[in-house]
């Protein structure tokens, strides 16, 4: 066959709210979350050639960054070959994944979750679409925020992330910063005091009503986060991110899921420009926006 090559944008998110409601009985935490699509991304080329050896591998994965072998984009491949019954061997072909980094590690911005979906959509590009329900359900067996990255746009996500129900994108202008020090989801969740249980949805109740408003100062008032406390105590960091950013004129400052990165939200962009210089000591810093594609 013929060289295929594609190449997507992953986009990664923010989270206006996220309420942690309890654990659950498979060990995952139950939680309802308020999350936005914004313009920073990894981009992701898939490759499609003629095998040229009985030992090659079948699916390289090939990253700006280090990855583990078992990664969300080689995971993601094989989810959809297996669901589509395709076998690379037998059809003579292998998969190369380039991944360039935009989007940091460890830091709350679902990149890893936004390479596997970008990944599952490139897949069905090339070889054909799977049903919405099925291509979902490969999402969630891979991340709990593969389902949104799926998505997109401005979404009420519950259960582990997969339910979600549409909410209105709203363009607000951030100022993104991350430092040196990441945040392992794992080791937080795990540090995390036992909660008893939200049975109130008045947060994401008064998110929908800000985001419907499209005010940003409105929704910079009911933001929040139930993982910032126990990320704190791990990165001390994160509230000093938040303050210094509060400082420089943001209208709301959150740390953006299980951190480490926190996000501000500004009146325009020329204001979280301005801000920026204020981070030059920082891993990463990026201004950008909400996106609804």
């Amino acid at each position: 066959m013929e060289n295929k090559q594609i190449t997507l944008r992953a986009y990664g998110k923010i989270n206006l709210t996220l309420e942690v409601l309890g654990e659950r009985p498979d060990g995952y935490h139950e939680l309802r979350t308020v999350m936005h699509r914004i313009g920073i991304f990894d981009t992701i080329t898939i490759e499609v050639f003629p095998c040229e050896s009985e030992k090659a591998e079948r699916i390289a994965v090939l990253c700006t960054e280090a990855l583990p072998s078992a990664n969300t984009a080689r995971r993601a491949a094989e989810a959809y070959l297996a669901a589509k019954g395709l076998d690379l061997a037998k059809e003579g072909i292998e998969l190369s994944i380039s991944i360039e980094k935009g989007i940091p590690t460890e830091a709350g911005l679902g990149g890893a979750s936004a390479d596997a979906a970008a990944v599952l959509r490139g897949m069905e590009q090339l070889f054909g679409a799977l049903p919405k329900t099925q291509l979902y359900a490969i999402g969630k067996s891979i991340g709990a925020d593969v389902p949104f990255c799926l998505h997109g746009g401005c979404a009420l996500c519950e259960g582990i992330g997969e339910r979600m129900t549409d909410l209105p994108t709203v363009k607000l202008h951030l100022l993104v910063v991350k430092g040196e020090r990441g945040v392992s989801t794992g080791a937080l969740f795990r540090a995390l005091p036992n909660a008893p249980g939200k049975k109130t949805s008045a947060v994401a109740a008064g998110m929908k009503e800000a985001l419907k408003s499209g005010k940003a100062g409105l929704i910079a008032e009911r933001m929040m986060n139930d993982l910032s406390p126990a990320a704190e105590q791990l990165v001390p960091d994160i509230a000093k991110y938040k303050r210094r950013l509060l400082a420089l004129g943001a209208i709301g400052a959150r740390m953006s899921g299980s951190g480490s990165a926190v996000y501000g939200i500004f009146e325009s962009a020329d204001a979280a420009i301005r801000a920026m210089a204020g981070f030059g000591n920082v891993a990463f810093r990026q201004v950008t926006a909400t996106i609804r594609e």
